[in-house]
Parts: C-alpha cells; structure tokens; sequence
C-alpha cells in the first residue's frame, strides 16, 4: 500500500502519538491486567483462504470499496468466521455497503460473539450502552464489555469504567472498579479518552482534586493531538472494526466537565 495512503498516514500518527505522554495522575498507581486480558482478541486462525479473503475484504473497505468489502465478509460470515461477521456487522451500523440496520449487525455480532470474538462482544455492549437496535441497559452493556475487556480488548475496559462511573442507574455505579478499570486502560494506551474515564471515576469516588488532575491532563494531551496537525487516533484495530464509543474526550466536553468537578458534580452520562 502506497505510503501517501490516508489510512497508512492515521496509522504512523496513531503510533507517534503515543509519544505525547505526560505524567499520570498522582492518585493512579499501576494496575495488573485482569484474569484473562492475555487472551486472543478473535479465534485463530485456521484457513489460509479465509484470512487471505478476509485481508481483501479489509483492504477493499479501507480503499472505499465498501460494496466489495461487504459482500467479501458477508460469504465469509456464511462460513462462520467471526472477523468477518463482527466487521460485517459495524457495516451494518454504519450504513457502508449495506442499508444501516440495527437489528442485523447485532445478529452477526452476537455470532461472533459466539466464537469468543472480543470486538464483537465489545460491539454488542455498545449497542446496549446506546440503545441501538436494543432497548438502552447499561447493566446488559456492562456484562459484554466485562466479556470483552476480560480478553484484553483496552476500548472494553475504557468504555465499561465509563459506564460504571458515570450511568444514571444507581445499581450499576462502581466507582472502585470503574478507576481501576480506567487507570488499565490508561496504562495500556495513553489518551485524552482514557484520562476522561479516569477522572468520572475519581467524581464518582468523591475525590475532586484527583478528577480535577486527570481532567486536566486529559485537556492537555487533547489539545497536543490537536495541535499536532491530527495526531488523533483513528478509533480502528488492525484486525477489526472499531468505532468510538462517542465523544467524550472533545475539548469543549473535557473543559466542561473540568468546571463540573471544580462544582463538586459528578458525571452522569
């Protein structure tokens, strides 16, 4: 693939921009992955044909093909492999190749599921989370992330704390296991989103001034991305679909809720 390639651009700056560290919260300490976050992501690989299939099926949506790439993934998902029925299914979401259709994704994503696919059960919790072909229930978006974040999937752990630090359900609420969810995100990957996460955590907890400092770290490192001539990351896995959960971590959201903890106000999403 040529290097003037924009998706071969987004990929070097989603690399660099993992230079822009700065330091962390002094209230974070270091976490150990959770049971299980040493796992696979999707079942191996066990047909040359079928990842060689699914790699053009992947090229073709990253060149716009997006007809070609649906119907490559969706006789792919026929034969029952998973990869291909998760990406299948974020077509669906998105509406690329194939009518948006809600109910459908969710079909290929729970099959996937099935076969212990992280991506898909991490797509299926957002489903729920936003109430996208399900009726909206953050304790059912909470049990799929948990599934997903416990393969090891680090948007799975940052979307899961956010639930838990922020739902308007007070049943589902953990501040606890919402930071220490968010401070292994953060720790596997630093980024303005991670840091937001983290510090609905610290609000929920009641501890402002550690909120207030992840905040602003996340604000600092936001507007560094955005400075950097779109150092921002894409969102995307080298072998999967991944959409943005949405957008928590945007400059005039992240300074908003830099005023909320200053108030003393938690964030209830």
């Amino acid at each position: 693939m040529n290097t003037s390639n924009p998706l071969r651009l987004v990929l070097v700056a989603a690399a660099l921009s993992g230079l822009l560290a700065i330091e962390p919260a002094l209230s974070q300490t270091r976490q150990t992955p959770p049971p299980g976050a040493r796992s696979p992501l999707s079942p191996p690989e066990t047909n040359r044909d079928h990842a060689e299939a699914f790699k053009r099926g992947y090229e073709a949506y990253y060149r716009g093909e997006y007809e070609r790439a649906a119907s490559i993934w969706t006789q792919l998902a026929d034969q029952g492999h998973a990869k291909s029925m998760n990406n299948l299914g974020t077509m669906y979401v998105q509406g690329k190749g194939v009518d948006r259709n809600y109910s459908l994704a969710l079909v290929y994503y729970r099959r996937a599921a099935e076969q212990n696919d992280a991506r898909a059960a991490y797509n299926i919790g957002l489903a729920y989370e936003n109430g996208r072909g399900v009726v909206k229930d953050d304790v059912t978006a909470v049990t799929w992330y948990r599934r997903a974040a416990d393969r090891g999937l680090t948007e799975a752990m940052s979307s899961m704390a956010w639930v838990l630090a922020t739902s308007p359900n007070g049943r589902v609420r953990n501040g606890s296991e919402a930071l220490r969810w968010a401070q292994v995100a953060q720790q596997r990957e630093n980024s303005a989103k991670h840091l937001a996460v983290m510090a609905a955590a610290h609000a929920e907890l009641g501890a402002y001034s550690s909120a207030i400092m992840s905040i602003e770290q996340a604000i600092a490192l936001k507007q560094r991305e955005v400075d950097g001539a779109g150092l921002v990351r894409s969102g995307r896995d080298d072998t999967g679909l991944l959409r943005n959960a949405g957008g928590i971590d945007s400059l005039p959201t992240l300074r908003a809720r830099l005023d909320a903890y200053r108030k003393g106000q938690p964030t209830r999403d």
